[in-house]
């Protein structure tokens, strides 16, 4: 069961939620071969010429009615072709910041040593791989009782809408923000943002990264032709409410949207967005709230799926999807693929084959 989710989706799961540089080894050229190569090759002809030189002093006289003297073309060594040294490798930056391994960006001993408590890399199932824009976002939780997470993102800072990259190194007070509390420092050309409970914390933890961040900030990229462009969420309302038939599907009647450096970073380049809508047939007793997330341009992540008991189920229109039953204590997470995009339907208030139907009319709405 899914207790320990990142901010994002402890936020849009809502109260339901109970507790939400790879080293590039240069290869080493050899740039001292080829003269110990040349040297070797001036000691065969010196050690040559030294042989020569001594069977003509010691050889013995013939006669001595002087003979005629042959005229002896002087040898001319062929001087050998001295060699190129080869150059040393460029070192190649990743496109993605750390070439996507939250193991480059930081141990879980680092993590720990920060925390103050033992902690392991532990990402969550997440509708937006932060990939698409030459970023990588990881998480790590404790592995002891209760809830202890934080979480480092790095971005390239060509990706970085204005209005954030302002808050650059503004320190927040976390005793109002709580588990939400983030942080945004730049680094050379790297965003680097964190997340956690404590000021100490995300200080910390920036300061661990961003040297290397900066020798490793990722390369912008606009997103696949194919990824979805969202239409506005009344859209996606009217074509869930249609193919259930119920009339039954409304507006959300909270005010609640994502928020955070990241996910409003990845909302400017059309990367995220999120809908939300009220199921007025659910259960007595269940939250009626049904989220929608979607990860234009993402692809899910297939191990975070496998370690969080997603299985295999059938969605129309789509390529590929899992049901997670028991995403959190009290909700299912429907995770959908199409094309080179992802979506999830979270709720408490409707079966799998309900949110299978969800899942296929928003695929429909999105062509």
């Amino acid at each position: 069961m899914n207790e320990e989710l990142t901010p994002d989706e402890r936020a849009a799961m809502r109260a339901r939620l109970v507790d939400g540089a790879r080293n590039i080894a240069p290869a080493g050229a050899h740039r001292n071969a080829w003269i110990a190569g040349s040297i070797a090759a001036v000691l065969v002809v010196a050690i040559a010429g030294g042989v020569v030189a001594t069977s003509t002093l010691s050889a013995p006289q013939i006669a001595n009615t002087p003979s005629p003297t042959a005229t002896v073309a002087p040898v001319v060594p062929t001087p050998s072709p001295t060699p190129t040294p080869t150059p040393s490798p460029t070192t190649v930056v990743p496109a993605i910041a750390f070439g996507g391994d939250c193991g480059a960006v930081l141990d879980d001993d680092a993590v720990s040593a920060i925390v103050g408590v033992p902690m392991v890399l532990s990402n969550g199932v997440s509708d937006q791989d932060a990939g698409v824009l030459g970023g990588v976002r990881c998480q790590w939780r404790a592995t002891g009782d209760g809830y202890q997470a934080v979480g480092v993102s790095v971005f390239p800072w060509e990706v970085v809408p204005a209005d954030i990259g302002s808050q650059a190194g503004v320190v927040p007070d976390c005793a109002l923000d709580g588990y939400s509390c983030q942080y945004l420092q730049r680094f050379g050309d790297a965003a680097v943002t964190v997340w956690g409970s404590t000021t100490a914390q995300l200080t910390a933890l920036a300061d661990a990264v961003g040297e290397r961040a900066a020798l490793s900030p990722g390369a912008g990229r606009p997103l696949p032709a194919a990824a979805w462009a969202v239409p506005e969420c009344d859209v996606i309302r009217d074509a869930i409410d249609l193919a259930r038939g119920r009339s039954d599907i409304v507006d959300h009647r909270g005010d609640y949207s994502p928020h955070g450096f990241d996910w409003d970073l990845l909302v400017e380049h059309g990367a995220a967005a999120y809908c939300a809508v009220d199921n007025l047939s659910a259960p007595e007793g269940k939250a009626t709230v049904v989220d929608v997330m979607f990860g234009p341009g993402s692809s899910p992540d297939l191990d975070a799926i496998s370690r969080y008991g997603g299985i295999r189920t059938d969605v129309a229109g789509a390529d590929a999807a899992w049901y997670l039953p028991d995403f959190t204590s009290t909700a299912s997470l429907l995770v959908v693929q199409s094309g080179p995009n992802t979506l999830s339907v979270g709720t408490e208030s409707m079966t799998e084959e309900e949110m299978a139907q969800v899942g296929a009319a928003v695929i429909a709405a999105l062509g």
